[in-house]
């Protein structure tokens, strides 16, 4: 059965941490979307905002948000998104987290951010909870599965069923009891770095806090938690004190695995 989408309401989001971030309309359709949504989010409606201005669009069916000519979309069933679920990447994504033949763990996706892959995971078969802080993100999260379980594709709408938005900070919850952790928080290497991508660049612009990646690891040990599994820039250092127990490396990205014995996650309850 599928699972009820999230309403998102004012009262679910924590406050912005971008401050200004208008809303604006599609030219020629329907403003009442983009009304309901800046209501939602506790931003400013505007009629129209100058394209270096970050800002998000929406329309009757469709959103974006848009910074220097950059547009980045969250669709789920787009043909990037087709494509990439049958990438060699996500074998080892999948392989990080655990999924078997016999086994989709339960995943807590505590920085959902564009849920790419998130919904990787969820169409291989895991039940995941996409947590996002960024009020602007959680909204288009929302948005993206609602609109995934309306997909022409039914692998997009049972990989939909098997997603939950949270409106949140993770560090502010406790994650069920033998999940796996996801972390893919934003660090100081991926800014440095010589051809940082625009979408990157808009990404930081909404989370305006730095690296949080240390205090995200702190809560993740705390947890009673299966595995926890970190995705790191392929040559960085790994997060925290501990080793972890192994990594999957790509051409670009890496996964620290920290499979946490039995004894371990009964001590946090």
């Amino acid at each position: 059965m599928a699972s009820q989408a999230m309403q998102t309401t004012a009262a679910d989001l924590p406050p912005s941490p971008s401050g200004f971030l208008p809303v604006v309309p599609v030219q020629g359709e329907s403003p009442k979307r983009a009304q309901a949504a800046a209501e939602a989010l506790g931003y400013p409606y505007l009629p129209s905002a100058e394209p270096s201005t970050l800002h998000l669009v929406v329309g009757e069916m469709d959103a974006w948000l848009v910074l220097d000519g950059t547009t980045v979309r969250l669709q789920f069933d787009s043909a990037a998104m087709r494509h990439r679920r049958r990438g060699g990447q996500n074998e080892l994504l999948g392989r990080a987290v655990g999924v078997k033949a016999d086994r989709q763990p339960q995943v807590w996706d505590a920085t959902g951010g564009l849920g790419r892959d998130a919904f990787v995971l969820a169409d291989l078969g895991c039940q995941v909870t996409l947590c996002e802080r960024v009020p602007v993100l959680a909204w288009l999260l929302n948005a993206a599965r609602n609109a995934a379980l309306v997909s022409g594709y039914d692998q997009v709408r049972e990989a939909a069923e098997r997603m939950n938005v949270l409106a949140a900070d993770s560090r502010l919850h406790r994650v069920p009891e033998g999940a796996v952790i996801y972390l893919d928080p934003m660090f100081p290497e991926r800014k440095k770095a010589a051809a940082v991508k625009k979408e990157a660049v808009l990404l930081q612009r909404l989370a305006d806090t730095g690296d949080d990646g240390e205090d995200l690891w702190q809560w993740a040990w705390q947890q009673s938690a299966s595995r926890i599994v970190v995705k790191r820039p392929a040559r960085a250092t790994a997060l925290g004190t501990q080793s972890p127990s192994h990594s999957l490396t790509g051409k670009s990205v890496r996964f620290d695995v920290y499979v946490r014995p039995s004894s371990a996650v009964d001590g946090q309850k």
